[in-house]
Order: structure tokens, then sequence, then C-alpha cells
């Protein structure tokens, strides 16, 4: 929802965990993404803490109730009340985004979406993993998508970079060159 916020309280709470416990940074990541995953399945939740009409002791008290039952760890439980007493639970997700970011950044790591028409064997898979960590530099971990809509080949996204070589890709790049000699 606001970008400049989830940023700023992204940043600061990764530099927090890198003072407090930088060789727990993988299992608060760990926690982040699980407490964002019951957030995303519960958005009413989330709605209901950024309503106006509810006080912030009330808030607080809500999201205290989440940190007791879930054995939240100290650091993330103080993350939650802090953005319960400023009405920034909507901010969340985009907090944990930024710290995956930062966590992959600081351990030299990198997600890629591989798409094909079909799942992958893990030689394949290795493959993919180490002609890609070659090329960027870094040890990848892959997140496969199947679309059987581009009949073979492979896809690979890395950020904002694609790779295509899918057949789909190619058909469409040969109907153009065909249709620019025919016209």
């Amino acid at each position: 929802m606001n970008d400049k916020a989830e940023k700023v309280y992204g940043e600061a709470f990764f530099e927090l965990c890198e003072e407090q416990n930088e060789s727990g940074l993988k299992d608060i990541l760990g926690e982040l993404e699980g407490l964002s995953k019951v957030f995303e399945d519960a958005p009413e939740f989330v709605k209901l803490m950024g309503t106006p009409t509810i006080s912030a002791d009330e808030k607080l008290s809500l999201v205290k109730d989440i940190i007791k039952e879930g054995k939240v760890s100290e650091l993330v439980g103080n993350l939650l009340c802090v953005l319960a007493e400023k009405s920034r639970i909507n901010c969340f997700a985009g907090i944990v985004k930024v710290y995956k970011e930062l966590y992959n950044e600081k351990f030299k790591l990198a997600e890629i979406t591989v798409t094909t028409s079909a799942p992958l064997s893990d030689n394949i898979k290795e493959q993919i993993s180490q002609k890609m960590s070659q090329i960027i530099g870094k040890t990848v971990t892959i997140n496969e998508k199947i679309d059987e809509g581009i009949i073979g080949g492979i896809i690979v996204d890395y950020g904002s970079r694609r790779y295509d070589g899918s057949v789909k890709a190619r058909l469409a790049a040969l109907k153009d060159e065909l249709g620019s000699v025919i016209a």
C-alpha cells in the first residue's frame, strides 16, 4: 500500500535484526514469511487492523494474542506491535518483501522463476541453477512454474530480466518475420 513506509520499516527492521541476532536472520525470515501467509489468508484481520474506529490499545491487544498463540520471536513481535500502534499492519507484506531482498543481497542469493510446459527433472533443475549462478554470480533457488501454453522450451525470469526460449516465443518471432517478408 505504501511503498515508502514498507521500505523504511523493512530496512530498519533488517538492520535491527542484523545488529541483535545476525545468526538468526534466516529464522526471522521464515517467521515473517509464515506470518505473511497467515495475514494473506485472513484479509479481514488486516482490514480490521486498519479501521480507525478501533483504538491503538485494542489493536495492540489483538497483535499480542497473535504473538502469544503463534510463539513469535521477540524481534518479530516487537515489529508487529509497532505496526499495530502505527496502524501499519497493511504494510506487513511489503516489509517482508524488503527484508527478503536485503537478506538475499547479504547472502548473495537469487530466486529465479523457471516456466516450462512440463515439470523439470532434478538433473535439469540443477543444470539451470548452475548456469544461472554463473550468469548472475549468486547462489540460485528455482521457483518452478508450469504453463502448457508455452508449448515447449523454457522461460527464466530473474528480477526484471526475462530469458525466453519457449516454442511459443519462437513461433511468434517467426510469424512476425514471415509477416514482414510477405507484406
